[in-house]
C-alpha cells in the first residue's frame, strides 16, 4: 500500500489545514490586532512558516521514504526519537480532541439545538477515524478532492466581495508609525499558520521529491495571500469597526453578497457553510491521521485498526471533559501557541542543523 503524497496533494493538505479552522474568526482577530495593516502582518507571518514548511519537507527529501520519527533516530538517537514521537502524538491527539469538541459546539448551537454534544462527537468520530485508517495517500486524495471545491467557492466569494465592497474601507493600507503594532500582531496571526507540522509524517512521492521543498514554501506563501484576501474582503464589505465586533466576521460579510442574476444564490453563506464544513471534515481527518501515524510508530507491534479504536476513544473521552471547560478556545490557543511553535519551528530547525552537521562531518571524514 502506498503511503506518500505528491506535490499537488501536499498543496491542498496545507491549504485545508491552515485555513479551514481559523478562517471564520481571523478577520475580527486581525482587525483588532493590526487594523488596516493586517495584510502586512499576515504576509510577514507567512514567510516565517513558509521556511518552517521548507525545513520539514527538506528533511523528508533528504531521508527518502521516511518521516520525522524514522530519521530522527539517526540524528538524536532512538530514545530521542521516541521522545519526539510521543510529543507529536500527544500534540496531534490534543488538537484532534479540541477540533471535535469545537465542531460539535458549532453544530449544536446553530443546527441541532436539542442534541447532546457528546452524541454529535460519538457519531462523527468514526468517519474521521475510518478516513485516517485508510492512510496518508488516501487522505491526500481526499484533501485534493475537497481542496478544489473549497478553493473555488472561497476565492469566488472573495472576488464578489471585492467587487461589491467599498475600497475606502481598507485605506490607508499602511501607516508607517503603526509598524510596531503590525509586528506585535504577528502573535495573533500565528494560530492561522500552525498546521505545517502535519508534513512531518508525510513522505513525498519519488517523482515530486526534488521540487517538494520549493512547492511547500510557495504554498504557505500562497496561503498567506489567501488569508489576506479573507481579511481585506471582509473589511471592504462591512468596515473595520463593525468587523471588530463580529466573532464570525467572514460569514457576516458573505451574507452581504448580492447576485441579482442568480436568485438561487441569495444566501451565499449557505453555500460557503456547506463547503466550509467539508473543509473542516478534511482538516480534522488530517489531524487525526497525524495522531494515528505517530501512535502507530510508537507501538509498531499493535495492529493499526486497534490503534485507531484507541485514538477514537481517547478523543471521545477527552471531549467529555472539554465540554465542561468555559474558555476552551482561550486555553487551547495559549497552549498551542507554544507547543505548536515547538513542533513547527523549533524541532524541524534543530533536526536540520543536526542533519547538516552530520553530513559535513561525514564529508570531512
Amino acid at each position: 500500500m502506498r503511503n506518500d503524497i505528491n506535490n499537488r496533494q501536499m498543496m491542498y493538505i496545507l491549504l485545508i489545514t491552515l485555513t479551514a479552522i481559523t478562517i471564520i474568526s481571523l478577520p475580527q482577530t486581525m482587525a483588532v490586532a493590526a487594523g488596516e495593516g493586517s495584510w502586512l502582518t499576515l504576509i510577514l507571518s507567512s514567510f516565517i512558516y513558509a521556511f518552517s514548511a521548507l525545513m520539514i519537507v527538506s528533511l523528508n527529501k533528504r531521508f527518502q521514504g521516511e518521516v520525522l520519527f524514522d530519521y530522527s533516530k539517526r540524528l538524536v538517537g532512538k530514545v530521542g526519537s521516541y521522545v519526539l514521537g510521543a510529543f507529536y502524538a500527544v500534540y496531534f491527539l490534543s488538537i484532534s480532541s479540541y477540533l471535535c469538541a469545537t465542531m460539535s459546539n458549532i453544530l449544536v448551537s446553530n443546527f441541532f439545538t436539542r442534541t447532546p454534544r457528546w452524541f454529535v462527537v460519538l457519531i462523527s468520530i468514526p468517519f474521521y477515524g475510518y478516513a485516517a485508517y485508510k492512510g496518508i495517500t488516501s487522505v491526500g486524495r481526499l484533501s485534493e478532492f475537497y481542496g478544489v471545491i473549497y478553493l473555488v467557492v472561497t476565492v469566488s466569494s472573495f472576488v464578489l466581495m471585492f467587487i461589491q465592497g467599498d475600497i475606502n474601507n481598507i485605506r490607508p493600507l499602511f501607516i508607517p508609525q503603526d509598524t510596531p503594532s503590525y509586528l506585535r500582531a504577528i502573535k495573533e496571526a500565528i494560530p492561522s499558520f500552525l498546521g505545517v507540522e502535519v508534513l512531518t509524517l508525510m513522505p513525498i512521492s519519488g517523482k515530486d521529491r526534488k521540487t517538494a521543498p520549493k512547492m511547500a514554501f510557495l504554498t504557505v506563501l500562497g496561503v498567506g495571500l489567501f488569508l489576506v484576501m479573507t481579511v481585506e474582503s471582509c473589511i471592504m464589505m462591512n468596515g473595520i469597526n463593525e468587523i471588530k465586533n463580529q466573532n464570525n466576521a467572514l460569514i457576516a460579510a458573505i451574507r452581504q453578497i448580492q447576485i441579482p442574476a442568480l436568485s438561487f444564490f441569495e444566501r451565499m453563506d449557505f453555500m460557503y457553510l456547506t463547503v466550509g464544513f467539508m473543509g473542516l471534515f478534511a482538516a480534522k481527518t488530517i489531524v487525526m491521521l497525524a495522531a494515528l501515524e505517530y501512535w502507530c510508530r510508537l507501538f509498531p507491534k499493535v495492529k493499526r485498526h486497534f490503534v485507531v479504536l484507541v485514538v477514537m476513544l481517547a478523543v471521545f473521552l477527552t471531549d467529555l471533559v472539554l465540554f465542561n471547560v468555559n474558555d476552551l478556545a482561550g486555553i487551547y490557543e495559549s497552549i498551542f501557541l507554544y507547543a505548536g511553535n515547538v513542533s513547527a519551528l523549533v524541532i524541524p530547525a534543530t533536526l536540520n542543523i543536526l542533519a547538516r552537521a552530520k553530513r559535513n562531518v561525514a564529508q570531512a571524514g
